[in-house]
């Protein structure tokens, strides 16, 4: 039988498993440290309270940061508009960060080992996410319309940023896999139209892929929210697997449509089994529940983002159970 890394590498590549495993119990998001890179004297804090490395102000929502989440201080801005941008964003110093080291610090605290392990390396906050980051999300959006070119150029060098990014994760890490975020869409749609997706966004999603796959590595991209409208083409431009595909998008007909090209990971109804008082059967009900809906219709795996350590609990241990006897029913 395979192991858990051999089992979940396959289903990333859209080969056969011999079961489905827990995720976060395979794989170890070691976070690229020019993004939300905090430094707190000797220590290396990526989802901590304080400014990033450009600048744009963090904090907290909880006690627990990777449950609870940070975001951006309310009412923060860097600057307005993006006919400013050239004159106000500074691109951290990549060339001067001790790269290599952060990232062995980040694998020992921890206990990565890519013998077990799929090692990933986590890009946060894409093009679209660090502009309104630096500006704040109606003029980031409005951006598009009254700065069209500005737009393009900061998107183009957020390029050029994020495939260094790219090269030193293969140079000093060696993962097997890139989790870039970039949140495109609300519950209910995309946060902008599909041509704008096209015209701004996309051409760069390209040259990631490629990246990535020239050297010999997968592509998990992240956005939350209804992305139904652009799934078919992240497909054909060779994205391997999209997270958390969340029940707003019509899962089973981007499956039909495109399950054999790039990997689905989400299905939870994550809205209902983090809600307090949620009992243990109802999430486990909710786990087997997507899996027999969604395994066998094409490349799936099961995952959410949790908001609820006893839930999270519970999720893992019933995709772990369920997940070893899911393709034997």
């Amino acid at each position: 039988m395979q192991t858990n890394k051999e089992a979940l590498l396959a289903l990333l590549k859209g080969e056969k498993a011999d079961f489905i495993p827990e995720v976060y119990s395979t794989m170890k998001d070691v976070v690229f440290p020019g993004d939300r890179y905090i430094e707190l004297g000797d220590k290396f804090d990526p989802y901590g309270t304080g400014p990033d490395a450009w600048g744009v102000l963090w904090t907290n929502q909880g006690p627990d940061p990777i449950i609870d989440g940070n975001m951006v201080a309310k009412d923060f801005k860097l600057f307005d508009d993006m006919d400013e941008w050239k004159e106000k964003v500074k691109f951290p110093p990549l060339d001067f960060m001790p790269i290599e080291q952060i990232f062995q610090a980040m694998c020992g605290g921890m206990h990565v080992n890519p013998e077990t392990d799929v090692v990933s390396c986590l890009i946060l906050s894409g093009q679209f996410e660090r502009m309104n980051q630096l500006i704040g999300m109606e003029n980031a959006l409005c951006a598009f319309y009254e700065y069209p070119d500005e737009v393009h150029e900061f998107f183009d060098a957020m390029c050029e940023y994020k495939l260094k990014c790219i090269d030193l994760a293969y140079k000093y890490l060696k993962p097997d896999v890139i989790h870039m975020h970039d949140d495109w869409g609300t519950n209910k749609n995309l946060f902008f139209s599909p041509e704008i997706w096209r015209e701004f966004i996309k051409p760069n999603e390209e040259k990631y892929v490629k990246r990535i796959h020239d050297h010999g590595m997968l592509y998990i991209h992240h956005s939350c929210g209804n992305v139904d409208k652009i799934i078919p083409e992240l497909a054909e431009i060779g994205i391997d697997a999209l997270e958390p595909v969340m029940l707003c998008n019509d899962i089973e007909g981007s499956l039909k449509a495109c399950g054999d090209k790039i990997t689905l990971m989400g299905g939870i109804d994550n809205q209902m089994i983090d809600q307090k008082g949620t009992g243990e059967e109802v999430i486990r009900a909710e786990v087997r529940r997507a899996m027999d809906t969604y395994v066998g219709k094409g490349r799936y795996i099961p995952y959410y983002i949790p908001t609820n350590k006893e839930t999270f609990g519970i999720y893992i241990d019933e995709v772990t159970k369920y997940g070893k006897d899911i393709f034997h029913k």
